[in-house]
């Protein structure tokens, strides 16, 4: 390797000059000899990781370990995790999620819910774990209806559900962990006090909410510097009182948030501003988990999702519908065959976004069928014969009139650990800074999911199956995913962990980096980098990002498609993946949101 001969040769030199000193002992001769061999091991090692680390094709790769967030500091946590502690894949996770809290908390933290999908390598299982909100056990259907600026659901006391974060962490910490509860805490507690820099996630968030910061003494003592001015990309913010909430929790457990002494704090701050969670709410959370992922298969690939009220019935229908055109790299090699895929897929996400629309908490309504319909070969045989592959259709064409709900802001992390093991992780508080009310005792940002449901007000054209009723969780976008590579039946591995932030863009986000990877045969980096488009069929327009080609929206126009081009920074999901490359595993963390990974 030229680098390490570079240093050998430097160290050649080191050994050989004595700068004009008399001749040293034999003793001290062998004395620095070792010295420098010691020095000469390290670098070299820093820097033979560092030859894993970059590929000819500008992936970056790792010999076991991958651990992808979007912040770069925060996989590092979850790597450090993994190398110095011995951690599990679940505790990585953990780790890494608790500090993405700190550097992106317009996105996540404590105040809002997860859901995992996990495999474990010493069972060959893969699992889901479901710690999505609730509705409050005094919420109703037509809670909203009294609202005439439609703003009680999307900010405010009444738009929070109920936490779940912190139970799913503990549930599957219980079931996967290795490491003390305790333990995971303690690199985001030492950054929290310390100090974080604001990245340009975060300092986008803050320019956009700068006035609600700026008339708050709660939001503007955090996130305001000391003229009172909101904060900015490249400055330092310190989160005290919610490096001493996660402190307690650290110690006493996630019991202090739901029953403890946190749990008064949390009640009186959120009903002080309007809201209608009770101590019995948080009491009664409870996570579930599903021990068997949804899954389908494709080619030498089987997928496994979370189920309804997550997106996974919507990724498998795109993708099932989209594996019957047998796409490869030669379906992108003219611009005629590529506008022609990219028109497939579109009509993919049009017909499968109609059939979102149509889904909820299974707890609450019956929509067995619906998934199974959306999940089945039959289905998707049936959606490509309708597929015009000359022109697009009239929005009834592709479903019920029915107004989807428009869900928000969230963050993804993706690893895949030493021993086989992978999670596949996503949380979100919703929109920007959720309900933009923060806990002026702990420093929590509690979520606005209430304005995921379907409400009432809405008009006669609503999901009947997302309406609000106690308890229940609301229509999600969200769809971690790990993908198993079944060539050598005897040797399963997995192939993949990916999953996306970007609101209701998430399984087309998905879904174009899988084919683009999986199909296409795109460098990981290319997968993720390359310009997407989405078309969510209400509003039935495709949207492009800045850099799509034009040569492709114009074919899509003679296709009739509605093209529209989005500006600046302006993107249509943020994808974190994972994947296993020969004997290698690479990751990607998407430029869109600004994150990098780690690994060893």
């Amino acid at each position: 390797m030229a680098d390490s001969d570079g240093v050998r040769a430097q160290s050649t030199v080191l050994m050989g000059n004595t700068g004009g000193r008399s001749p040293e002992t034999p003793l001290n001769q062998k004395k620095r000899f070792l010295a420098v061999i010691g020095v000469i091991t390290g670098v070299s090692i820093l820097i033979g990781g560092l030859h894993y680390i970059t590929t000819k094709n500008n992936d970056t790769c790792y010999p076991k370990v991958a651990v992808a967030a979007d912040a770069g500091n925060c996989s590092q946590v979850g790597r450090d995790i993994l190398l110095l502690k011995n951690g599990s894949a679940v505790d990585a996770a953990i780790a890494t999620l608790l500090c993405v809290g700190l550097y992106n908390p317009q996105n996540m933290g404590i105040g809002g819910g997860v859901v995992f999908t996990i495999y474990d390598a010493s069972t060959g299982k893969v699992e889901t774990i479901d710690a999505r909100e609730t509705a409050p056990q005094k919420s109703s259907a037509n809670m909203f209806d009294k609202d005439p600026q439609k703003t009680e659901s999307v900010t405010g006391g009444l738009s929070i559900a109920v936490p779940g974060l912190l139970r799913g962490f503990m549930m599957a910490h219980k079931r996967h962990g290795r490491l003390e509860w305790k333990d995971l805490f303690q690199p985001s507690i030492k950054m929290a006090r310390k100090g974080v820099i604001i990245g340009k996630a975060m300092a986008e968030a803050l320019s956009e909410t700068s006035v609600m910061i700026e008339n708050s003494t709660t939001w503007c003592d955090v996130f305001c510097d000391s003229n009172n001015k909101t904060l900015k990309e490249n400055d330092m913010i310190k989160l005290l009182k919610l490096a001493d909430t996660y402190e307690l929790i650290a110690n006493e457990g996630p019991d202090v948030f739901y029953t403890g002494s946190l749990s008064q704090k949390i009640v009186k701050d959120i009903q002080a501003e309007g809201g209608i969670i009770t101590s019995e709410d948080l009491r009664d959370y409870e996570p579930r988990v599903h021990e068997y992922a949804l899954n389908f298969t494709m080619r030498n690939y089987t997928f496994h999702v979370p189920s309804a009220p997550f997106s996974g019935p919507v990724l498998a229908m795109i993708l099932k519908i989209l594996d019957g055109y047998n796409f490869t790299h030669n379906s992108l090699q003219t611009d005629e065959r590529k506008i022609l895929t990219y028109h497939r897929m579109i009509e993919a996400f049009r017909f499968t976004y109609a059939r979102k629309s149509e889904l909820g908490d299974p707890q609450f309504v019956k929509i067995t069928d619906i998934i199974e319909n959306m999940t089945s070969d039959e289905t998707a045989r049936n959606i490509r014969s309708k597929i015009d592959d000359t022109t697009t259709k009239p929005d009834s064409y592709y479903g019920k009139d029915i107004s989807p709900p428009y869900d928000s802001g969230t963050s993804h992390l993706s690893i895949i650990a030493e021993d086989g093991s992978a999670v596949s992780v996503t949380s979100s508080i919703n929109d920007l800074f959720g309900s933009m009310v923060m806990s002026p005792t702990t420093g929590i940002i509690f979520n606005n999911q209430m304005k995921d449901f379907s409400r009432t007000e809405q008009g006669k054209n609503i999901n009947m199956n997302n309406l609000i009723q106690p308890g229940k969780r609301p229509l999600s976008s969200m769809c971690p995913t790990i993908i198993m590579d079944n060539s050598q039946p005897k040797h399963k591995r997995v192939k993949m962990v990916v999953g996306a932030s970007g609101w209701t863009k998430i399984p087309s986000a998905i879904a174009q980096v899988v084919l683009n990877k999986l199909y296409f045969d795109y460098t990981l980096k290319k997968s993720v980098d390359e310009p997407r488009f989405h078309n969510g069929w209400k509003p039935n327009v495709t949207e492009v990002e800045e850099k799509f080609d034009k040569s492709m929206s114009e074919g899509l126009r003679k296709k009739n498609h509605d093209i529209h081009q989005l500006l600046g920074g302006d993107y249509l999901g943020e994808v974190q993946v994972a994947v296993r490359q020969g004997d290698r595993i690479c990751a990607e963390c998407d430029f869109r949101e600004g994150g990098s990974p780690a690994g060893y």
